[in-house]
């Protein structure tokens, strides 16, 4: 089985001590098992711009399930990077660019990754556009030759849309003339009069049922959502020096049952009963204390957990209604992005695993990721974390979901996500796909390598074959002088000759780990 890692990144506070990033890893094997058939849901979209210049709206695409993928201009260059709301800073592949218009900080720039990869380079700076924005002199680290990067997605670097307070850019830049803030905070501060917000808005595919793409806004709501700016504003809360979107959760409700409280944190930032949650669009699913998984999963027949992937094994027909309670509003799952499908074997048998998985975020009590906000649309006012900003920076969310629907259609929509993984599996050949590497064909009773044996036959039907000729050559030229009529020989098989029908595994390809 393969594993994929998902994202959830960490930043230091820009002002104290060297800057440092980390990148915790997490299984996401359903999304190792679309990778793999470079099944990619990433194509380009063009900008869409509102009439007002002070507002921007971005379709971006999922390429596999976490990587979101939209399209900076660098001096009228396109490349292709991911949107982060985990992080603050812009950095990119710069391989084969044209950096001649770009100014020279005489600085450099590291992004470090727990899985030891590495974004790092010159900080360079000047125009970058970003939908209908554009700064003349935007800071971004130039790594050219990163391994931080996903080629088999196009992906060329990192746009992170967090405040700048999280930047390594601006940390380092802090001394200098230069300007490091972040694209957003430029953008907003070319419009000081107007709100200092981002949304988000997540599409479902049909088939896979998880995130397909959907739309990133600068400083307006999707009209379909409008009544989001109604919604109760939820409170940032900051337990570290890091500025994160973490706000109280006051519970959660399965199969119609209240679960609340376990926070680690004492009442100076939670009350009796809340726990304090991060919504996080670069992550693809959840981290919660064991205490809300066990609510979840605990309960359900056939569910195991499993220690090593601190997550529940469940059956892959589990059905059941998770909501998540902030203040007083109730935000319901869509009972398909409850779990994930994680395996699947060689006669087809599917594997299932918890999408709310066990873990702690360390000054956090839990992760909401693509799990929940497929569910929700999200606004992220910056308030202060902006410049300028005035009010405290906060969210609103508006459920997007019908829980009664949505529990109707899990039956037809779940068959058509676990056929197309069944499919996928199978691929054009019928075999396996879902490794790192193409199994090997069974050895044969006498533990000989069937390859070798192969070409041993290929290599005595080839002899074969040339004694048959010389000896047919001989006889001619034996029976040319008696002018012998001719008499056609008879059939000689080519002993050992290779064909993709006889048993061999022949595949013309073969896939490697990420």
């Amino acid at each position: 089985m393969n594993a994929f890692k998902y994202t959830y990144l960490q930043h230091p506070h820009p002002y104290e001590g060297p800057p440092h990033l980390t990148r915790m890893i997490h299984l996401t094997t359903l999304l190792a098992f679309i990778s793999l058939f470079d099944i990619v849901f990433a194509f380009s979209v063009p900008f869409t711009r509102d009439d007002s210049p002070s507002s921007t709206s971005v379709n971006f695409t999922n390429a596999n399930g976490f990587t979101y993928l939209v399209t900076v201009y660098f001096n009228g260059q396109p490349i292709q990077v991911q949107l982060d709301t985990g992080s603050s800073d812009l950095w990119i592949d710069s391989t084969g660019m044209n950096l001649t218009p770009f100014t020279k900080t005489g600085l450099n720039g590291t992004m470090l990754y727990e899985d030891l990869s590495v974004a790092e380079g010159p900080i360079l700076v000047g125009p970058v556009q970003f939908g209908g924005f554009e700064v003349d002199k935007q800071a971004f680290i130039s790594a050219q030759g990163s391994n931080a990067t996903d080629p088999s997605v196009n992906d060329l670097g990192i746009m992170g849309v967090a405040p700048t307070r999280g930047s390594v850019i601006a940390y380092t830049l802090q001394n200098t003339s230069f300007n490091g803030r972040t694209f957003l905070d430029n953008a907003f501060m070319m419009y000081p009069e107007e709100p200092n917000y981002i949304t988000f808005l997540l599409s479902r595919d049909p088939v896979s049922g998880i995130t397909s793409g959907g739309t990133f806004t600068i400083g307006e709501v999707a009209t379909e959502f409008a009544a989001i700016t109604k919604t109760p504003q939820r409170k940032v809360l900051s337990t570290s020096e890091i500025p994160r979107w973490a706000t109280t959760m006051d519970g959660m409700i399965v199969n119609g049952k209240k679960y609340s409280g376990h926070s680690k944190f004492n009442s100076t930032f939670v009350g009796a009963g809340q726990t304090i949650t991060v919504l996080d669009s670069g992550t693809s699913e959840a981290l919660f204390p064991r205490f809300y998984a066990d609510a979840i999963y605990k309960g359900l027949p056939g569910a195991v957990f499993n220690e090593s992937q601190q997550a529940y094994n469940v059956p892959c027909d589990t059905k059941v209604n998770v909501s998540f309670v902030f203040g007083k509003d109730e935000y319901p799952v869509n009972p398909i992005d409850v779990f994930d499908v994680v395996d699947v074997s060689d006669s087809g048998e599917l594997t299932c695993a918890g999408a709310f998985r066990v873990g702690d975020p360390g000054d956090l009590d839990s992760i909401l990721g693509d799990t929940f906000l497929r569910n929700a649309y999200a606004l992220f006012d910056f308030g202060r974390w902006a410049t300028p900003g005035t009010n405290d920076p906060f969210m609103q969310l508006l459920s997007v979901t019908n829980q009664a629907e949505a529990w109707n259609d899990f039956d037809a929509a779940n068959t058509v996500r676990l056929n197309s993984f069944k499919k996928q599996a199978n691929g054009p050949s019928g075999g396996n796909t879902t490794n790192d590497a193409v199994s090997p064909s069974p050895a044969t009773s006498d533990g000989s390598n069937p390859d070798l044996l192969r070409n041993s036959y290929i290599i005595i039907g080839l002899l074969a074959g040339v004694i048959v000729l010389l000896l047919v050559l001989f006889v001619q030229f034996a029976r040319g002088s008696k002018n012998v009529g001719y008499k056609p020989g008879p059939n000689v098989s080519r002993a050992g000759a290779a064909r993709f029908d006889d048993g061999y595994d022949v595949k013309p390809y073969q896939y490697s780990g990420p």
